[in-house]
């Protein structure tokens, strides 16, 4: 019965794929309880798919599983292992520009115990060793949020948010935060790390208000506000547009797309954001259209941290710590242009009185133990 469970969980691995490769010692010949659970795992094809739901029977199963001597440390081992080097799929060239557009390939058959493995990481009972940087690493490299080339799995990233989402503790949280910035709109898998986040911070009492500023969308942006798209190998990684654009969201709030043809100098507009004549016809309608879209998303958020930041003149009580009022606020490519309209203060420990805060002063221009606030009298 041991052997006939043994050869079961070797025969879930693939001897392509580099994570089975660096698995399959810790994961064979186990004793019963532990190849149960391996088995188990694997079965999570069974119900996670585009609508990613975690199956309640199944997650009951696990939960049972999970509380034989050895389980913890085996799902921490296979977790770290998929976050090693190219994840999953093996494939992490720095340079490659162009990439696996079309060019699907067989799904390995050790895919799902993958999959099971990083389900199970957030039903484990503390974040340490870590587990949440591990299940971060796993999602950035298969949702294109990294600098690097990592072939995109929405299902592998959509079982490490969820993970995320379950496990306790605030390192996750902050995973979660730094992810929802990451992770670009456009990927079929944020729905559920949108879940995973509100469910994370309603766990652990994080204030409406807070979420709100911690989940504004980056829509792709780069730090100078800027977002290019085009033909493979040209532009973001996550999106292979067949037509080359600049977008740009500009200090005083206009948000612009530049469109090139290749053969000439780009041609400028703003909302509606309309093609230039004949623009059209070389070019994928629905390309254009998603570039369009994603202008115009801009522009409504933009105008809606306007509002929310307005709004927040009236509270004097209402500070941030220097490191969040400069990643949430300062540094965001969207909010940081309703801040640098605005008039900001900040105080030190100890000190009775405000002192006038340049929003674009230099990262260091502040003590890092400074509280930050809108300055009640001109923040209007």
């Amino acid at each position: 019965m041991i052997e006939d469970m043994n050869d079961d969980v070797a025969a879930l691995f693939d001897p392509g794929n580099g994570w089975s490769a660096r698995t399959r010692e810790r994961l064979t010949d186990l004793p019963p309880e532990l190849a149960e659970l391996v088995l188990h795992l694997a079965t999570s094809d069974v119900f996670w798919n585009w609508r990613y739901k975690v199956d309640t029977p199944w997650k009951r199963r696990t939960k049972a599983l999970l509380k034989a001597d050895g389980a913890d440390g085996l799902v921490r081992h296979a977790v770290r292992e998929l976050a090693a080097g190219g994840s999953f799929h093996d494939q992490d060239d720095p340079d490659r520009v162009i990439r696996e557009l079309g060019q699907l390939k067989p799904a390995s058959p050790a895919r799902p115990l993958a999959i099971g493995f990083l389900l199970a990481a957030g039903w484990l009972r503390a974040d340490t060793d870590g587990l949440s940087a591990d299940l971060a690493l796993v999602a950035r490299k298969n949702s294109q949020a990294m600098d690097t080339y990592h072939r995109v799995d929405h299902d592998i990233a959509g079982a490490a948010f969820t993970a995320l989402g379950d496990l306790p503790g605030p390192d996750a949280m902050e995973q979660l935060w730094d992810l929802h910035y990451r992770i670009p709109t456009a990927l079929h898998p944020r729905k559920v790390l949108v879940k995973s986040v509100k469910r994370a911070a309603a766990r652990l009492g994080i204030p409406a208000h807070e979420i709100a500023e911690r989940t504004v969308p980056r829509h792709g942006l780069e730090a100078d506000g800027t977002m290019t798209v085009g033909w493979i190998g040209r532009g973001v990684l996550w999106w292979n547009a067949s037509v080359d654009a600049v977008v740009t969201l500009h200090d005083t709030g206009t948000v612009t797309v530049d469109w090139s043809d290749g053969g000439g100098p780009a041609t400028r507009t703003t909302a509606p954001f309309r093609t230039p004549n004949g623009y059209r016809t070389p070019m994928r309608a629905d390309c254009i259209n998603l570039v369009r879209r994603y202008a115009q998303d801009i522009g409504k958020t933009l105008a809606a941290e306007r509002i929310r930041l307005e709004s927040l003149a009236g509270d004097a009580d209402r500070t941030w710590s220097w490191r969040d009022w400069s990643r949430y606020y300062r540094d965001h490519p969207v909010t940081g242009v309703v801040t640098r309209s605005l008039a900001w203060e900040y105080r030190l420990p100890g000190e009775e009185t405000h002192r006038p805060l340049d929003p674009a002063a230099a990262a260091d221009a502040v003590p890092a133990t400074a509280r930050v606030r809108l300055r009640p009298a001109a923040a209007g």
